[in-house]
């Protein structure tokens, strides 16, 4: 995953916790920390602080000293049973997680140096490390789960005057604008710029100054954005500020200068930005700015160089999402190899035994014949006939197998659907109750969140009810009931059951139905379930403010159903695995998930009532979903 500015952004803010102490002497400090390592070998704490410290200074100059320095410090640390030290340890292996890649690895790092510090006691350390947590959401773009985090450590720290209110007061505003709630992130932008003011300390100052012009950036103020970005970069040019400080602003005056059209000042800019990323060995920021060289050059009209440079980006973003991507898959490829393999033992544990079974009922046979011969052509026709039982049996043994591969095809599948998509409401789940076994949450704030806990549940409980009914259906089979009733009714009991997500998205949902009461004949509860997924997926990819409207017409010996709505379409790929086991979970307009298994579902389940389901859709225009069930006879 590669961090654009305005995830890292966030992310810069950490640093400066400890980085603005040491202002105007960081290569001092980190040289001075080295040789006290060199000093002082004996496994003792105060060599665990060193390490640590030594690890939070390389923040803004090399990711891959702080993981070796923390790995060092926590190591020593566990032999000296020195909790406070691997409190340390872990909070600083969590920072380089997030900077490599936004790796979930860091919320396990996080909720162990969390427990250490709440053993402790300490208010700072849980007000941090829950400011982390705060911090690694807003990295993976989770801005609404990063919120409450952010918020919180604000209230552990209370009325302390403690430089970490200038990371929370910075982090929780810049957390509001990618929420797009501006007002509320200038107020708190404003009262992070004017601590910093007050302290005189001009790294914060710095910070201050480049947050609230990429703010006004963002809101596309240009006048605003330019003259705070000018103050920042004053700063910068009169007092030290850190590296990944310095890059940070000369990015912004680079896209200010980008959007000005003022393409020489925006390319001199970056020219300085590069060198900055190259000092930190910061892979995300390089591949930003060898994009930022891409687009100067195509204006410029030197495409040559142009594709050079879109190349450079496109190999460090193939390098990261691959990074990412392989673990994923290593890791569930070695589950279900192990699953795949066991399975494929048994069905040859099974055949040999089969065989053996059919070479000894063969014997008999033979055997028998030889002792009939007065009696050849009876033996003859039994024999016949016997090979005819045998094919037959080899042949069901076939099918048995061939569905036997096709139930460990769902069964992975359903595994794969399970890990992907339940693995992170849970993780939610788990870090919310962390939380509050840690009594970091309060009863009122139980109350705030409630809302947000009870659409994940729902969302979960919906999938693992598609899950359920996929299962069944593939696994067991549906008995089918059918019986004669109004489809029209249905429908709109349908719609009213789903009023909440329609009303969320101010949706328009319009039933025209057929002139006589429809009266089909099909299963009740399974032609809810189709028409529940139908509607779910035109409310989930349905923007704000659309349509959907649900026609009927009625023919001789059916009735045919159009449920049209006005969102994003489909492909000619999408439309092709549309009803198969292929089809992949799309993201709708509000981010919504899902499982990928509905159509699916729909499809099965009509087929068992004798009915049929087609679909008609224009890319952005939006899709009609035709489903035909049969008259009562």
């Amino acid at each position: 995953m590669i961090l654009n500015r305005t995830n890292i952004q966030i992310f810069l803010n950490i640093s400066v916790l400890f980085l603005c102490q040491h202002v105007c002497g960081q290569t001092r400090l980190k040289d001075s920390v080295a040789t006290d390592l060199k000093n002082n070998s004996q496994n003792d704490t105060l060599r665990v602080i060193e390490l640590n410290k030594l690890a939070y200074e390389n923040f803004s100059y090399d990711v891959k000293n702080l993981l070796e320095y923390s790995q060092q410090a926590l190591s020593l640390a566990k032999k000296l049973n020195y909790k406070r030290g691997q409190a340390e340890a872990y909070k600083n292996l969590a920072l380089s997680s997030m900077l490599i890649h936004g790796d979930v690895t860091a919320l396990k790092y996080l909720n162990t140096s969390l427990s250490l510090f709440s053993g402790l006691k300490d208010t700072i350390g849980i007000a941090t490390v829950t400011n982390y947590m705060g911090c690694y959401y807003a990295i993976v773009k989770d801005f609404k789960q990063a919120l409450p985090f952010l918020l919180k450590s604000e209230k552990l720290l209370a009325a302390r005057k403690h430089v970490l209110r200038l990371t929370i007061l910075t982090n929780t505003g810049t957390c509001y604008a990618d929420l797009n709630e501006y007002e509320k992130a200038k107020e708190y932008l404003t009262q992070a710029e004017q601590l910093a003011a007050s302290i005189k300390n001009y790294d914060w100052i710095a910070m201050s100054l480049q947050n609230s012009a990429s703010l006004y950036f963002k809101q596309n103020d240009m006048k605003m954005a330019l003259e705070k970005s000018d103050k920042a970069f004053d700063i910068i040019l009169s007092h030290r500020v850190s590296p990944r400080e310095q890059q940070a602003i000369y990015l912004l005056k680079g896209d200010i200068a980008y959007k000005l059209q003022r393409f020489e000042s925006a390319k001199k800019y970056y020219q300085i930005s590069e060198r900055f990323a190259r000092q930190m060995r910061s892979r995300e920021y390089m591949a930003e700015i060898y994009y930022k060289f891409h687009l100067l050059d195509s204006i410029a009209g030197d495409y040559q160089s142009a594709l050079k440079n879109f190349k450079s980006y496109q190999l460090i973003t193939d390098s990261l999402l691959n990074k990412n991507k392989n673990e994923i898959i290593t890791l569930y490829k070695v589950k279900f190899a192990l699953t795949e393999r066991e399975d494929e033992n048994y069905r040859l544990v099974a055949a040999k035994k089969t065989d053996k079974e059919i070479i000894s009922y063969q014997r008999v046979i033979l055997f028998l014949a030889l002792l009939a011969l007065t009696a050849i052509g009876f033996a003859f026709v039994r024999l016949k006939k016997l090979n005819f039982e045998l094919k037959d049996l080899n042949q069901r043994f076939a099918q048995q197998n061939r569905q036997l591969e096709e139930v460990n095809g769902i069964k992975n599948k359903i595994f794969s659907v399970i890990a992907h998509d339940l693995r992170n409401p849970f993780a939610q789940f788990v870090s919310i109750l962390d939380m509050f076994k840690s009594r970091l949450l309060e009863a009122d704030e139980i109350i705030t969140i409630l809302p947000f806990l009870d659409k994940s549940v729902n969302h979960t409980m919906d999938m693992m009810e598609r899950l359920l009914i996929w299962s069944k259906s593939q696994l067991d089979g549906f008995k089918v009931k059918p019986e004669c009733f109004n489809v029209s009714a249905l429908i709109q009991d349908t719609v009213e059951k789903l009023q909440n997500p329609i009303e969320e998205k101010k949706l328009k949902v319009s039933i025209h139905p057929a002139p006589e009461p429809p009266q089909v004949w099909a299963d009740v509860e399974m032609t809810r379930i189709v028409f529940r997924n139908l509607l779910s997926n035109a409310i989930k990819f349905t923007p704000l403010n659309g349509s959907i409207d649900i026609e009927m017409f009625k023919e001789a010996q059916s009735l045919t159903i159009a449920l049209k709505d006005t969102g994003m379409g489909l492909n000619s790929e999408q439309l092709a695995s549309l009803f198969s086991f292929n089809v992949k979970s799309t993201r709708g307009t509000e981010n919504e998930s899902g499982t990928g298994l509905g159509l699916k579902i729909c499809y099965d389940l009509l087929m068992l009532n004798n009915g049929k389901i087609r679909v008609e859709s224009v890319l952005k225009e939006g899709s009609t979903f035709f489903v035909t069930l049969p008259l009562k006879g």
